[in-house]
């Protein structure tokens, strides 16, 4: 059995091939290591060997009382821990700012994050984040290589964000993916692609399978299931496995 199919087999995906004519299923290309730098730490400098896609637009930030345009990745999460910005402030006694490779060439972005998540400061934990870790490692990625992180910074529990909630969060994340600078972003769930996308579209399978890139910027963006719902409907993590190799088709063209 080669890696791949021992990690699609960890994903819950079956491959199936005939007993009389065995296939050679091929190994996942590895996408080029990532540097990894410590989420305290400011970013190191990083010459790109191609262009790097360009920076989203943080007009949202222009409106804010603070202004994170400017700000590098120790400003950024002092800004989020003292926020204001939203009545989730009086709720919230804990901020989710995110974790990974503060340099990476994949972003992951998933929606509100959940208590367990808020109180281990990182996002996609348990049994989510196991899943994760698996479909990372089928496309020859580990966790620490690319950069996660969530729609809001504040704990929401049993329902989706509002409008209001998104946008008082949005200029923290657009500077976010301004500093990470990904070649890809891999949108996890329907609540958090709505709200980047800015579309009515409310079901995940009309939001997945499409070519999109981020509002105002030109990174690429791949909608996909959030792992806590594939976790409640297996059934779905083939077309995640499809959207995974999306991804990583862009990936590869990018370099």
């Amino acid at each position: 059995m080669s890696l791949q199919q021992q990690y699609l087999e960890a994903m819950g995906i079956e491959s199936w091939q005939r007993r009389d004519c065995p296939i050679e299923v091929p190994e996942p290309a590895l996408v080029a290591t990532v540097p990894v730098v410590a989420e305290s730490g400011a970013p190191s400098t990083v010459e790109a060997s191609s262009p790097v896609a360009s920076a989203p637009s943080v007009q949202a930030a222009e409106e804010m009382v603070v202004d994170v345009a400017c700000m590098d990745w120790d400003s950024l999460r002092g800004a989020v821990t003292s926020c204001t910005q939203c009545e989730l402030q009086d709720r919230s006694q804990q901020r989710l700012f995110g974790a990974g490779a503060q340099q990476a060439t994949w972003m992951i972005i998933g929606g509100p994050p959940g208590k367990v998540e808020t109180q281990q400061g990182e996002p996609f934990v348990d049994a989510a984040g196991q899943l994760l870790n698996a479909m990372l490692a089928a496309i020859g990625l580990k966790r620490h290589q690319v950069y996660l992180t969530n729609l809001l910074k504040c704990q929401l529990e049993a329902r989706a964000p509002n409008i209001e909630e998104a946008a008082s969060c949005a200029p923290y994340l657009l500077r976010q993916i301004a500093l990470v600078q990904p070649s890809v972003i891999l949108v996890m769930g329907a609540v958090a692609a709505r709200h980047l996308l800015k579309s009515d579209l409310t079901a995940i399978d009309a939001l997945r399978g499409s070519s999109h890139t981020l509002p105002g910027s030109a990174i690429p963006l791949v909608v996909t299931y959030h792992p806590a719902d594939l976790l409640r409907t297996p059934a779905d993590k083939r077309k995640a496995w499809q959207d995974l190799q999306q991804a990583q088709a862009i990936v590869a063209q990018a370099n």
